[in-house]
């Protein structure tokens, strides 16, 4: 019997993690689906009995389900656990058990990042951004070592909650909050890369936040989002016009997709078959590889 999984969110038509899982599950002769299923959020606790009756063997979560679906489930792996957010459930004997890889998923991406554009040594990025999306970035960096992070957010309020629900006072004595429009009034200070999670509806033409801001000594630019057509997001040609690396959020998504199916399946994801299907898709290549810089 063919086994049955897929993603969830509201809206979901726009995913490309069908696209790649199928052409995973079917590159190693796996009898199984990969779909799409639109959820409202207020149906998404009858979604879950329906998909266990239904038989799904596992799914991914995106928006804006993640912190919800983190309520739902039977048991939690650790980084969901301390990051409040799931992406990936898979189906256990005493219910559903929820994973998080998109933290794995932006360290592997970043990591990449770093090795293969910016080659140099870095020590202090800077989020912008307090969203949902952010928990899993802040955790992901200091899980690879960084040590110093700057959050810049329109609500100061909302970025300190954030802290501390993910760190301890001592482990966050090296993390700074400034408001966005300190950083315009002010800039990056010692800040040596910029990491974007603001939504791209927010700029979709021109990333006017750095209109004013020196970004001179910002070795590259990091963005969580990514255009369809292929196209650099706004606040991504800023980087490109300072003559900078650059990177959008297609890897990260193809990175936490496949830790989602070697979780489902014990395999080991076919990476080239995923990015493959994403080459055809959107007319872009993807390579693995390499080690992480130093982080001083």
């Amino acid at each position: 019997m063919k086994k049955l999984y897929g993603v969830i969110g509201y809206p979901v038509s726009h995913s490309l993690s069908p696209l790649f899982q199928q052409a995973a599950m079917e590159s190693l002769g796996l009898d199984a689906a990969y779909v799409p299923f639109e959820i409202p959020p207020d149906q998404i606790g009858i979604a879950l009995k329906s998909m266990e009756i239904l038989g799904v063997e596992g799914f991914n979560v995106t928006i804006p389900h993640k912190e919800a679906v983190s309520g739902l489930v039977a048991g939690k792996d650790r980084i969901s656990t301390i990051v409040g957010a799931v992406n990936t459930v898979s189906r256990k004997a005493d219910g559903w058990f929820a994973s998080n890889t998109d933290v794995g998923g932006f360290q592997e991406a970043f990591r990449h990042f770093l090795q293969s554009k910016i080659k140099k040594d870095v020590s202090h990025p800077m989020v912008l951004g307090a969203g949902g999306s952010v928990r899993s970035v802040l955790f992901a960096l200091r899980e690879s070592g960084f040590r110093r992070l700057t959050i810049a957010n329109r609500s100061l309020d909302r970025a300190h909650r954030l802290l501390d629900s993910l760190f301890s006072p001592d482990t966050r004595k090296e993390i700074s909050v400034i408001s966005l429009e300190e950083m315009s009034n002010q800039g990056v200070g010692e800040c040596d890369v910029l990491i974007n999670a603001l939504s791209r509806e927010a700029f979709p033409d021109r990333f006017a936040l750095l209109d004013r801001v020196d970004c001179s000594g910002i070795k590259g630019f990091f963005d969580l989002s990514y255009r369809p057509d292929g196209l650099p997001t706004s606040f991504l040609k800023v980087g490109l016009s300072l003559k900078r690396p650059v990177e959008d959020g297609l890897r990260m998504l193809l990175e936490q997709g496949a830790l989602s199916f070697e979780i489902w399946t014990g395999q080991s994801a076919p990476r080239d078959v995923m990015a493959e299907a994403l080459r055809k898709k959107l007319g872009r290549s993807l390579s693995f590889g390499g080690e992480m810089p130093k982080m001083v």
